[in-house]
Parts: structure tokens; C-alpha cells; sequence
């Protein structure tokens, strides 16, 4: 009997002592000795295959803090470009204006034109009462509309024509310089009550409108060449900022195949490691 017990109680020590081995390997199970390395290369390929499928959602390769320089010069580039943007948009705003005033000019030539031919119509003797007349209300109503025409004649607000020079400064690019536009030089009232002697007083307002077209064209010239700079400068600036930030999607691609073929590769060699730590367990089973 007291072998028997002695067998009993080794039999009953190994099976403790195989119990305790087994629960020390399955606590280390959960990263087992083999597959240790498999699964930090998954993790790195993971990480590196999450990058490229953001840079290819959004579209923006600086994701990350990849390449911060670059994302620096961009942003002062984009805003640079911006800027070109907001000073092509006031120049097109002066170019508008003095457009409107080129146009009222035209106008005005046309009537101050008129005036003049009833001034020298006024001057046939062989005029009787009534041509007297008709001559002396068309030359009122043509001067009060020229004199009402530069009096009352706006734009956004701000008067484009006047009795005197007007000048309006437009910003021309991302750092605030201006140019200065004058939609006119100034033209005198007319204040003609009767034909007599407006071809004469229309010689002088011809010669005003004549002026301020001339100012209006110079004007006009300016601003649409540095309208064209503006525009051209501003697209420079943000192809230059998208060169810097933008996702190159061949490269993105090509990374996201090979990428997912590692990934494959590695998941699987996990897997192979895992199976042996599973036969291992088996054998102590």
C-alpha cells in the first residue's frame, strides 16, 4: 500500500507540475515567441497602408506630418494666390465702372453733338418763330440731360462722373499697392436755356468728354493688364501649392497594392506561427 500511495502522490506532482507549465504558455500565448516579429511588421505595414488610403481620400499627400516644410510653403503660397484672386476681382470691379462711364461719355457725345447742331441751326436767318422755338426747348432739354447725366450718374454707390476730376485708387496685388483710374477729368454744366451760341459752348463739353475718354481708355488699359497678372499669377501660385500638398495617386496606388500584398503575407505568416504555438499546445495536452 505505501508504494502505491508514493506512486500516486509523483503521479499527482507531474500532473501539477505539467498544469503550471501549461497555464505559464498560454499567459505568453497571446504574442507567441514566433510570431513576435510576423506581427510587428503587420502592424508597420497597416499603419503605412492606413496613410496612403487617407492621402488618396483627401486627396492631400502631407497628411500626418509628412513633409511639414512642404505643407508650410503650400499654405503661404495658397494664400498668396488668394490674394492675386481678391485684387483680380477689384480690378474687374474698376474695369466695370469704368466701362459704365465709357459708356455714359459715349452718351453725353452724342448729345453735346446734337446740341451743336441746334446751335448752328439756330443761326439761319430764314428761321421763323416756331423753328426758334423748337430749336430753343430741344437745346434745353439736351443740356439739362448732359448736366443730369454727370451729376446723378453712380456706381456702387460712389459718383462716376462730376463737374471735376474723379479718381478712384484699385488694389492691384497680394501686397495692397493700387492703381489709380479716372473715369473722367471733369465736365463743366451746360446750363444752356436757348440754342443761341450752344454750338459754341458744345465745342468746349466735346473737348471735356473727349478728355475724360481719354482717361477712361488709359484707365481701362491698366487695369486689364493688371487684371491678366493677377489672373495668371494667382493660377501659378496654386499649381505651385498643389504640386507641394497634393496626392500623387500613381505613387499612392502603386504603395496601397504592394502594401496590401505585405499585409497578406505577413497575416498569413502570423498565422503559420500561431498553428505551431497550437501543435505545441496539443503535445502538452
Amino acid at each position: 500500500m505505501g508504494n502505491i500511495f508514493q506512486i500516486l502522490c509523483q503521479l499527482n506532482r507531474l500532473k501539477i507540475e505539467s498544469l503550471k507549465v501549461t497555464e505559464d504558455y498560454l499567459s505568453n500565448l497571446l504574442v507567441p515567441m514566433n510570431s513576435a516579429v510576423p506581427i510587428g511588421s503587420l502592424k508597420k505595414i497597416t499603419r503605412t497602408l492606413h496613410d496612403s488610403i487617407s492621402r488618396v481620400a483627401t486627396g492631400l499627400r502631407v497628411l500626418g506630418g509628412n513633409d511639414a516644410a512642404s505643407q508650410s510653403l503650400a499654405n503661404s503660397l495658397s494664400a498668396r494666390a488668394a490674394s492675386f484672386q481678391a485684387a483680380e476681382s477689384n480690378a474687374g470691379s474698376g474695369i466695370t465702372l469704368l466701362e459704365l462711364a465709357e459708356s455714359a461719355l459715349l452718351e453725353l457725345n452724342s448729345l453735346a453733338t446734337r446740341l451743336k447742331e441746334v446751335g448752328v441751326a439756330d443761326t439761319k436767318t430764314t428761321n421763323t418763330a416756331a423753328d426758334t422755338a423748337a430749336l430753343n426747348s430741344e437745346a434745353i432739354y439736351l443740356s439739362d440731360t448732359i448736366d443730369s447725366v454727370v451729376s446723378s450718374l453712380t456706381y456702387n454707390g460712389v459718383n462716376v462722373l462730376g463737374t471735376s476730376a474723379r479718381t478712384y485708387n484699385v488694389a492691384i496685388d497680394d501686397s495692397g499697392n493700387t492703381q489709380q483710374i479716372k473715369p473722367t477729368t471733369g465736365i463743366a454744366a451746360t446750363d444752356i436755356n436757348d440754342a443761341t451760341n450752344s454750338n459754341n459752348s458744345m465745342d468746349t463739353t466735346i473737348g471735356e468728354i473727349t478728355q475724360s475718354l481719354g482717361a477712361v481708355a488709359g484707365s481701362l488699359n491698366s487695369l486689364r493688364a493688371y487684371q491678366t497678372v493677377s489672373t495668371t499669377t494667382a493660377a501659378h501660385l496654386t499649381q505651385a501649392a498643389a504640386n507641394l500638398q497634393d496626392t500623387d495617386f500613381a505613387e499612392e496606388t502603386a504603395k496601397i497594392t504592394k502594401q496590401s500584398l505585405l499585409k497578406n503575407y505577413a497575416t498569413a505568416m502570423v498565422v503559420t506561427a500561431n498553428a505551431e504555438e497550437l501543435e505545441k499546445l496539443k503535445l502538452l495536452a
